[in-house]
């Protein structure tokens, strides 16, 4: 065999397979955790630190840096921005306290003794209407309150109560007693008495207040509302036995030895008692604070918010709105009457029952037609029907909510198959009745205090001067309810505080304006008929809706399509008349 086929034969020969050889298991890599993405704050987790009370001073200058770092202008800014404001209230203030010197001086030669006694009843009479409306308004709002974003992030921590709200507590007490003290100083410089015994009653009627103030806020943490009516309604009956005993003695009816001396040393005696309660009070308020419920502080906060934004609008029917409806939705409901006949006379009926649901209108009616008898009985004279007028006004409006209702919401008006004087007319009928029983109650005092002398003509003249009196506040009152609110979509007016609607300032003098074109012939010394057309002019157009520049010249136009298509169509026989009806908007 040759050296060739040797080797092709080796090279053919196949080898030996060779044993794998065991391969070492490679460890698989550990799949990397995942990783949550923190950013980098400058808060921490609050299980890293120990646990407690929060501190409610360190809370509250954090609220007042948050409210001070989003405002944009300072109390200056807004007073150098609204200089011609602040310079005509400065103005006007110098004119009041300039009448009420020259008042005071008049007072003071007054030496009848029946002046003298109705002088030194009028600080008492000031000191218990001041300490009703003083509780009157702790009633409505609180008189401790808090928002509604206090309430819900921080009233319900863990924090100590009363220091978040004790220095509300004590600003309301100050506030209620400075009030206080500039009313009760206000109208008792008009008695003539001296400076002493003025800043005597002034420190106790603020101090009074103040007392009472403390007294709801202590009954506000122990949710009781049964001793404060009990007490407006007491207080109020002396201040109707005070009224009532000082117009009798004006008109020497009776006899009460009452000197200067004495109302100076009364005042010593009720300064003492006032300060006394307010301090008893405010420190047992104080230490009750802790009790307050946060409900009771938030439905304050609320209502004083929702005010705070029509007062914004110096829209007050709004505030009234608000105000009423806070007081049925405390009654919660009534039980639902039946309503008679058709038509208007079933309107009328309903404001009746409205009436007899709700009778303590009627008696606050019959309390203000006093004023007359004491102002008469304090020798203010001619300005008596104005300054009666006035107070009949506000006492007026209760009785026109369904106006009220129907005036500001047009749909439902146009529910009614009736125009809009019949309509006014028909919710008119109740107060106008109510003011003519007012004038019948009130007349007399112009004819038995008047300066008219007790004759057939005097008594005429006096017992016009009580009609024109009633029928002034009840146009007013009518004034005041249907009058709209400001028109936002109109071209403004630039102002110093910035744009304002045209009609946003005359919301401030809406009922008096109607009041001084009634009163002011009385003044003059004019006829009482010129004040009676003129309450008849202002009626009437109140009673049709008012003026609306809008439907006046919706009208001219309608008027100028007739007038162009009579032109156009003349002379044509057998044309049709078309015959067109322009209802009034509401």
């Amino acid at each position: 065999m040759s050296r060739t086929s040797k080797r092709n034969r080796r090279q053919s020969k196949p080898k030996p397979q060779q044993a794998p050889r065991p391969e070492q298991a490679q460890p698989e890599p550990a799949a990397p955790e995942p990783v949550l993405y923190e950013r980098q704050t400058a808060f921490a987790d609050v299980e890293d630190f120990e646990t407690g009370l929060a501190d409610e001073k360190q809370l509250q200058l954090l609220m007042k840096d948050w409210r001070k770092g989003r405002a944009t202008r300072t109390i200056w800014d807004m007073i150098t921005d609204g200089y011609v404001v602040i310079f005509s209230l400065v103005v006007i203030m110098a004119m009041i306290v300039s009448g009420i010197m020259s008042v005071q001086q008049s007072a003071a030669g007054c030496s009848t003794s029946g002046c003298l006694t109705a002088r030194g009843l009028l600080p008492w009479l000031v000191l218990t209407l001041v300490v009703v409306v003083g509780v009157s308004v702790s009633r409505i709002f609180g008189p401790v309150i808090a928002s509604a974003a206090e309430g819900f992030w921080l009233l319900d921590a863990p924090v100590r109560r009363s220091r978040l709200l004790n220095r509300r507590l004590w600003a309301v007490v100050i506030g209620a007693c400075a009030i206080g003290v500039v009313l009760g100083g206000a109208v008792t410089m008009v008695t003539g008495l001296s400076w002493t015994a003025i800043g005597t009653w002034a420190a106790a009627i603020g101090l009074a207040t103040a007392a009472v103030v403390a007294l709801a806020a202590i009954e506000q943490a122990a949710e009781r509302t049964t001793v404060l009516a009990v007490l407006q309604a007491v207080i109020s009956v002396l201040a109707m036995g005070v009224l009532v005993a000082m117009i009798a003695v004006a008109s020497d009816w009776i006899s009460l030895p009452i000197d200067p001396a004495h109302t100076e040393e009364f005042g010593v005696g009720v300064l003492a008692v006032a300060g006394v309660a307010a301090i008893v009070c405010s420190v047992i308020a104080r230490r009750n604070l802790h009790n307050v419920r946060r409900t009771r502080l938030v439905s304050g906060g609320d209502l004083l918010s929702g005010m705070q934004g029509a007062m914004f609008a110096l829209d007050f029917g709004l505030m009234r709105d608000i105000v009423v409806n806070r007081r049925w939705l405390a009654k919660g409901h009534v039980h639902p009457s039946k309503g008679r006949s058709s038509g208007r006379a079933a309107l009328i009926w309903r404001e009746v029952e409205r009436l007899l649901r709700n009778p303590r209108g009627v008696v606050v009616l019959l309390v203000s037609a006093v004023v007359p008898y004491a102002l008469l009985s304090l020798g203010l004279g001619n300005l008596t029907p104005a300054v009666s007028a006035i107070v009949l006004m506000f006492v007026m409006v209760p009785f026109f909510d369904s106006l009220r209702v129907l005036s500001r919401t047009r749909g439902l008006a146009r529910a009614f198959p009736m125009s809009t004087s019949q309509l006014n007319g028909s919710l008119t009928v109740v107060p106008a009745v109510l003011a003519l029983l007012w004038a019948i109650a009130a007349g007399p005092a112009f004819v038995l205090i008047g300066p008219d002398a007790p004759t057939p003509a005097g008594l005429g003249n006096g017992l016009m001067k009580g009609l024109i009196t009633a029928v002034a506040g009840y146009i007013a009152a009518m004034r005041w309810v249907t009058a709209k609110s400001a028109d936002y979509s109109s071209p403004m007016v630039a102002t110093g505080f910035g744009a304002l609607p045209p009609g946003l300032m005359f919301n401030l003098v809406r009922g008096f304006d109607v009041i001084a074109l009634i009163t002011l012939p009385v003044l003059f010394g004019w006829s009482p008929m010129i004040s009676i057309v003129i309450a008849i002019i202002c009626y009437m157009v109140l009673r049709s809706g008012g003026i609306n520049t809008q439907d006046l010249m919706e009208q001219n136009e309608e008027a100028q399509r007739q007038l162009a298509a009579a032109k156009k169509g003349g002379g044509v026989s057998g044309q049709r008349e078309k015959i067109t009806y322009t209802r009034s908007k509401r």
